[in-house]
């Protein structure tokens, strides 16, 4: 296999995408629950742009590793101890208002609660809560795709040996076919998070996972790229929030050839002290954002219509909750997840270092 990337290089315009598509989701969440009048119609296609990021950031620091003897259980491990700690606390708060919701909501009981909430920390769809919420995780919606980022981790891991050109180009068209078939057949991509479609989001992972990985391979490390390339995403933006169009056409277009484009020209692009420092805090926010905002839109945006807020001060009440989950998400950023994969990492290393004639990584 040609791997040409250095395993130095951080791409933090990459990082900004990612922030990007995180925020995007967030308001397109907050302003369907909220009711708003405006609504960022394409942002779900964030989850197909997170799939291929995932695939070039995976294949950028694992290739090499993998190649180099990395076991699949360190490797899950790495993986694991990067995810679950946010994982996990997704889903404490979504059980935690759902519980609560069980005092009011008919049909709802905490056995139901309960069993979906086990059943999705080990990171699998439920039905248990199907008369309430379509969701196949009702604990906190956006897990399905987590769960999916990571099973194809695994496969990656597991299949690494047989991942060479030829294999990943002839994935890739399998990918291509599945996303059209998708996108044309229902309308677009908008799918995959409902218990009934669940496994649409097999045929939206394929194709942007291993887009990125055989991307990841391919690109040549340059320290002279374009400034210009920092601006990658303002297409990104454009696609995300754009009204509804072209059904399914324009879903497969993006993701077959904007979000390549987009990632290419982003990964070239230059150092740049102020930007740097901008894209860095997108990309520490992203995840935590991702995983962490749904419940507490879904409570706030209840309670606004509860107390019947309408017009301007609607559109407060989720400015202000977007606010509130950045805030939240930074403060379990520093606070919960960076503590907790430190120790867990720390703990990891010090059984490795006790294991006899046990190689480090």
């Amino acid at each position: 296999m040609d791997r040409t990337l250095s395993q130095t290089k951080h791409y933090l315009a990459l990082d900004g995408l990612r922030g990007v598509a995180a925020l995007a989701v967030v308001c397109l969440h907050a302003t369907l629950f909220f009711r708003l009048g405006f609504i960022p119609y394409h942002a779900y296609l964030a989850v197909d742009f997170f799939f291929m990021l995932s695939g070039f950031v995976i294949a950028h620091a694992y290739d090499r590793r993998l190649a180099g003897g990395l076991s699949l259980g360190r490797f899950l491990t790495i993986r694991l101890i990067r995810l679950y700690p946010l994982v996990l606390l997704g889903i404490v708060l979504g059980t935690i208002a759902l519980l609560a919701a069980t005092r009011f909501t008919s049909g709802l009981s905490k056995a139901a609660v309960l069993q979906a909430a086990v059943t999705n920390a080990l990171l699998l769809p439920s039905p248990a809560m199907l008369n309430i919420r379509p969701s196949a995780f009702p604990t906190d919606g956006p897990l399905w795709s987590l769960a999916f980022e990571i099973w194809i981790n695994v496969l990656y891991a597991l299949c690494f040996r047989f991942l060479g050109v030829k294999s990943l180009v002839a994935t890739l068209i399998i990918g291509a076919v599945l996303t059209c078939w998708t996108a044309l057949t229902y309308g677009g991509l908008n799918d995959g998070f409902v218990w009934s479609d669940f496994y649409l989001g097999g045929a939206r992972v394929l194709f942007p996972f291993v887009a990125g990985v055989l991307l990841s391979r391919m690109m040549k490390q340059r320290e002279d790229g374009t400034s210009w390339s920092h601006l990658a995403f303002l297409p990104l933006l454009v696609v995300l929030v754009a009204p509804r169009l072209f059904g399914g056409v324009y879903d497969a277009l993006a993701v077959l050839v904007v979000f390549p484009v987009v990632l290419v020209v982003a990964a070239d692009a230059p150092p740049r002290a102020r930007l740097d420092a901008i894209w860095r805090w997108l990309g520490a926010l992203s995840y935590p954002l991702y995983v962490l905002h749904y419940p507490f839109i879904v409570v706030l945006s209840n309670l606004a219509h509860q107390k019947h807020v309408t017009g301007v001060a609607l559109d407060l009440a989720a400015g202000g909750t977007v606010v509130f989950v950045i805030v939240f998400a930074s403060l379990a950023l520093r606070l919960y997840d960076i503590p907790v994969r430190r120790f867990l990492s720390g703990g990891v290393a010090r059984r490795r270092r006790g294991w006899p004639g046990q190689a480090r990584p």
